[in-house]
């Protein structure tokens, strides 16, 4: 999401921050420096705003117009407390938000538990979500390097992750509505000088999280690389195609993604760069969230393809120098930039699709979403008629404990469906593990791995073969993608363990032993 924020006061004249500081050298009044001050938060300048406003707090902390700006930068620090006080105290209501904002976050992340890397303070509420802590750090660590040598910089201090339990803390805390968050599968924000997490345990399948947190890190980079200039096709653009540099690159789209813009070229229905304003996350659907997201990362891709990765570093510089971001690419790519979208529209359209192209998008379900429950949801989404009544069959010999009954008919759908729809290829593999045709089982989770590689339960099953038969090593890989997606399986984590134990390291064993024990109740779960 973009890092625009709405100010108390919106100067006429073009922010230089430099000028911030110089100002306030030759006497500039509190008053201005407060507001040039709370312009340099909406570029996410805390540094700066803090050099401006501290100095203001000692020589006259009763003065209304620091107090609230230094409320907002209090704010913008997580110090709370501190931050309603200022606000309060300075009489002035709360015209854009940020008391209502400091509150929420107050409430929302009171008594959550700490840890901190290098970079990063992680906040999560005790409990279960003690799991996602080693990874989410780990990813956003390698996320930090790798955007330092792609771009040329990094944010200097440590930035606040904080992981909030379900859709209405995620709109408490941030502009969106929960509406909005619920309509686009929106998960997760980065602004305010912070990175806000929805917990994968809110969704019944998880999501990406790990991708996602390192898709949100960059757009903080990206702003503050650009002071805040670049327009919302590219700031999204730029992190969507980062957002796997942390686990050494990736492709850009999903087979589906890719599908879903080859019919919207065809049908005239792409989601223009005007209907991307402000915000992907108030785009109507998941599916135009899904398309905005894809048609972007292709604009990048273009970009890199006609001028090199490097390009990506100087359309940047040239923004934050002021350029618009339209006049930046053409000036990296030697062509007007009306040329550069004709060519664009061309590459959606010629682009190869990858296998699996022709699926549909699956959308996020959200656990308290009384309409996303339940197995049979998912048998819905076999298209074929035949094939989703043989499968409700297998699934109801299943629950009775007929297991070899139950592969056959799994069977049947299987044969007219193939792989391509990953609960029913999950159901027939564990059907038939369980009526000892584990070889057979094994076929099938690979095939529907190939086409369903973010489907964690198909990772899960075919590491458990693989532990059997002690491959420790595709073990552990398999159960680490699984993890990328759904970290709360306490399975995958007592996988880990045993797997990790016999590669050499006993303290990775260790701890995914006691992860496994709090997911699965052994040791005392302390959320509320």
């Amino acid at each position: 999401m973009r890092r625009w924020l709405p100010l108390l006061l919106v100067l006429a004249a073009p922010f230089d921050s430099g000028a911030a500081g110089r100002a306030e050298s030759k006497g500039e009044s509190g008053h201005s420096a407060a507001l040039r001050a709370l312009h340099l938060l909406a570029a996410e300048d805390v540094d700066g705003a803090r050099a401006l406003l501290d100095p203001l707090l000692a020589k006259d902390s009763a003065d209304p117009a620091t107090r609230l700006a230094a409320g907002v930068l209090r704010f913008f620090e997580q110090r709370y407390d501190e931050a309603i006080s200022l606000m309060e105290s300075a009489r002035a209501g709360d015209p854009v938000g940020y008391l209502a904002l400091a509150r929420a976050a107050r409430e929302v992340t009171k008594g959550d538990v700490r840890f901190e890397s290098e970079h990063f303070v992680v906040a999560h509420p005790p409990g279960k979500d003690e799991v996602l802590v080693p990874y989410l750090v780990d990813a956003l660590e390698r996320q930090r390097a790798a955007l330092g040598a792609s771009l040329g910089y990094v944010p200097d201090g440590k930035l606040a992750v904080e992981i909030v339990r379900d859709a209405k803390e995620l709109a408490r805390v941030t502009t969106l509505a929960e509406s909005e968050i619920r309509t686009t599968g929106t998960v997760a924000v980065c602004k305010f000088n912070k990175l806000m997490l929805l917990s994968p345990k809110a969704l019944l399948k998880g999501y990406d999280w790990l991708d996602t947190a390192a898709h949100e890190y960059t757009h903080l980079v990206l702003t503050r690389k650009s002071r805040n200039e670049a327009p919302i096709w590219l700031q999204e653009g730029l992190a969507k195609w980062f957002e796997h540099a942390w686990r050494g690159g990736g492709t850009p789209l999903s087979p589906v993604e890719a599908a879903m813009v080859r019919n919207a070229i065809e049908q005239g229905k792409l989601v223009t760069f005007e209907e991307m304003h402000p915000s992907l996350a108030k785009l109507p659907s998941q599916e135009k969230a899904a398309l905005a997201y894809a048609e972007v990362v292709l604009a990048v891709e273009r970009i890199v393809a006609r001028a090199g990765p490097e390009a990506l570093a100087r359309v940047l510089d040239l923004v934050a120098a002021g350029k618009d971001a339209r006049d930046a690419v053409a000036a990296v790519l030697g062509v007007p930039f009306d040329r550069f979208l004709a060519d664009w529209k061309q590459h959606m359209a010629s682009r190869p699709l990858p296998r699996g192209g022709d699926l549909h998008l699956r959308r996020l379900r959200f656990r308290d979403d009384p309409k996303q429950r339940g197995t049979w949801t998912e048998w819905a989404e076999i298209p074929d008629e035949k094939a989703r009544g043989f499968a409700r069959l297998g699934e109801l010999l299943r629950g009775r404990g007929r297991f070899q009954a139950a592969r056959v008919e799994y069977g049947k759908a299987y044969d007219r469906v193939g792989p391509k729809i990953p609960i029913l290829a999950d159901q027939y593999a564990l059907a038939a593990m369980m009526s000892g045709s584990e070889d057979l089982a094994e076929r099938v989770l690979a095939e529907a791995i190939g086409w369903n590689p973010d489907y964690a339960a198909l990772h899960v099953h075919l590491a458990r073969l693989l532990v059997r038969r002690q491959e420790f090593a595709k073990a552990r890989d398999h159960l680490l993608a699984a993890n990328g997606h759904d970290p709360f399986d306490p399975e995958i984590h007592a996988g880990l363990a045993r797997a990790l134990a016999a590669l050499g390291d006993p303290g990775g064993a260790s701890r995914e032993e006691r992860f496994a024990k709090i997911l699965s109740g052994h040791e005392a779960d302390r959320a509320p």
